[in-house]
Parts: structure tokens; C-alpha cells; sequence
């Protein structure tokens, strides 16, 4: 990792074109997937009085702000060879600077927006009867207004002298400096920690209360019902497994390397390349993972296959019946003639 002040050019052992492919291929997936989802979403105005549904899409809208924002930085700079964003030294600092509080401002994001997410689940599914009387759209909004306040002034930090911003040579891209900045990597960690830790916690909390519950109930129902029963517990396990293991999977590479450089230099560029690859994968497994398990993603999804589907089908059709009805129109003149 590059501290700021060296110079902006890529790494000579990475395939810049190679790099800008995958993360181009990163971003389209990132911009379609989370703007389907954004659209189905919003089609369902009924949707939209439930709180859930408010964090689910703050992260969707912090998808698209990586996908829009940050991500092309790193396009360009690995297609080009070089930080090319501004025409001095300064000017490229201080766009280095700007872009990597951009990019953790939306990591910072997108971590609290999984805890409040956890937060929500855990009471609505422990405290089912006290959630709708606490709990409001309008709350939602101020909890994800508060959030996103804690995440500028967490990545603003550098700006104020604590912590440093620099050029990731085997990315091209800026971001928040760990090495020699050991006070302000163990504070980076330690919010990171608080935050995954969190939605471990509630996550494994909830699980744990929803197969309790499901014991429960199963013993005094019928075989048919216990069956029910079984597959709701399966998909519990299966939302709160996948949300786990895709973020602690997207986000161990990074931060366990960050860590590392902390306090040894000698991870490689090709490290880092590999890192934030996978800690972009985020932004298409989010809204895959939300389409999987939301009931109304997947009836707007359905409708929308069968509309397309019947619409090829009488595509297909209306020229077999053009040309019936033209074999047939002939035939009618040459019969009357005939009979007359």
C-alpha cells in the first residue's frame, strides 16, 4: 500500500486490463441487480409502510452508490495505468483524498445498514407483539438518517488528522490508510468489530429464539403442520445464514489484510487486487441474497417472467396466424364463384 505523497501509477505486476474488466463486470452486475430490486421495490407501494423495508433498501442505495461512485475510479485507473484525476500533484491528492472518504463512508454504510437490518429482524421476531407499536416508517428513516451521520464523521476522521488517506497500488483506487497508523487501524478495527459483532450476536440470537419457538409449536401440532414448521425453520436458517456468511466472507480479506499492513509491509499488490475484488462482490450478492428470500421480489419476478414469456409466445404466434388467415381469404372468392 502506497502512502499518498508516492506516486499514482498501478503496480507493474498487475494486468490493468484485466483488473478493469473484472471490476466493470462488478459494477454492471452491482447497477443492474440493485436497481431490479429498487424497481420491484418501489412498484409495491404496500411494501413501503413497512420499516424493513426501508433498511433493505438503504442498502440497495448504498450498492448503487459504490457501483456509481467508487467503483469507476478504480475502471479507469486500472485501464489507464495511472491515477489520472486532476492535473497536479495537489489536485490529485486532494481527489485521492475526497474518493477515499467516499469509499469509507459506503463500507461504513453498508456494515450499520446489515446491523440495523439484524436490529430490526431480532425485535420484530422476539418482541413480535411490541414491534408495531415502537417501530414506524418514520422511525426507520431517522435510525437510517442517524447512521448514515455516524458514517461521515467516522470517514471524515483523516480530514481531521487522525488517520491518513492512500493510493492502493494494486487497486488504483484511495482508501484509508492502516500502514504506520496503528491507533487509527486498532479504533477502524475495533468499530468494525462492535458492528460484525453485533449482527452475529442478534443474528445467532434470533435463530436460536425462531428454532425454540418452532420446538415448541411443532409438538402440539399435526405431522402436516410440523412439516410447515420445518420448511419456515429452514428458511430462517437460510436468511440469516446467507446474510452472515456473505458479508463476513466479502469483508475478512480486507480487513484482515489491513491489519497485517499495520504493522508489516509485505502483503502484495495482487493481495489487494484479490481483496477488494471479493469485498466488491458485495454490491450483486446483496441484492441476490434480498431477491431469494423476499416473498414480494420474487412474485414481482414471476409476474414479470410469465408477462415476458406469454408476450414471446404471441409474438411467435401472430405470424403463423397471419399466414393461416391469407391461406383461408382465397379460398372464400373461388367457392362463391364456383357456386354461382
Amino acid at each position: 500500500m502506497d502512502n499518498i505523497n508516492d506516486n499514482f501509477t498501478l503496480s507493474d505486476v498487475i494486468n490493468g486490463p484485466l483488473l478493469a474488466a473484472a471490476f466493470a463486470t462488478e459494477m454492471i452486475g452491482g447497477l443492474i441487480t440493485n436497481s431490479l430490486v429498487l424497481i420491484l421495490t418501489a412498484s409495491h407501494l404496500k411494501t413501503w409502510k413497512q420499516p424493513t423495508t426501508i433498511f433493505l433498501s438503504n442498502m440497495l442505495l448504498n450498492n448503487l452508490v459504490i457501483g456509481i461512485c467508487i467503483i469507476p475510479f478504480a475502471i479507469i485507473t486500472a485501464a489507464v495505468g495511472e491515477w489520472i484525476f486532476g492535473r497536479t500533484e495537489k489536485e490529485k491528492e486532494t481527489v485521492c483524498q475526497v474518493v477515499g472518504c467516499i469509499f469509507t463512508f459506503t463500507i461504513l454504510t453498508a456494515t450499520e445498514s446489515l446491523v440495523l437490518l439484524s436490529f430490526d429482524r431480532f425485535f420484530f421476531i422476539t418482541k413480535s407483539f411490541q414491534y408495531n407499536k415502537y417501530m414506524t416508517v418514520n422511525k426507520a428513516l431517522v435510525i437510517v438518517s442517524l447512521s448514515w451521520a455516524l458514517a461521515v464523521f467516522l470517514s471524515i476522521l483523516p480530514f481531521l488528522g487522525f488517520g491518513v488517506h492512500e493510493f492502493l497500488s494494486g487497486v488504483g483506487l484511495c482508501v484509508a490508510g492502516w500502514n504506520g497508523q496503528t491507533a487509527y487501524a486498532i479504533v477502524s478495527f475495533l468499530v468494525l468489530c462492535i458492528f460484525i459483532g453485533s449482527i452475529i450476536v442478534t443474528s445467532i440470537w434470533t435463530l436460536c429464539f425462531t428454532r425454540k419457538h418452532i420446538k415448541k409449536t411443532a409438538i402440539r401440532t399435526s405431522i402436516g403442520a410440523e412439516r410447515s414448521n420445518h420448511t419456515q425453520e429452514r428458511k430462517v436458517i437460510g436468511v440469516f445464514g446467507m446474510l452472515i456468511i456473505v458479508h463476513l466472507l466479502c469483508y475478512a480479506p480486507i480487513i484482515s489484510f489491513g491489519l497485517v499492513e499495520s504493522f508489516i509491509n509485505v502483503l502484495t499488490p495482487t493481495a489487494y487486487a484479490v481483496a477488494v475484488f471479493i469485498l466488491f462482490l458485495l454490491i450483486t450478492l446483496i441484492p441476490l441474497v434480498q431477491s431469494f428470500f423476499r416473498s414480494d421480489i420474487r412474485t414481482a419476478i414471476v409476474k414479470g417472467s410469465m408477462t415476458v414469456i406469454a408476450f414471446t409466445k404471441r409474438c411467435r404466434t401472430t405470424p403463423h396466424q397471419i399466414s393461416t388467415v391469407e391461406m383461408i381469404r382465397p379460398s372464400t372468392p373461388i367457392t362463391s364463384s364456383s357456386s354461382i
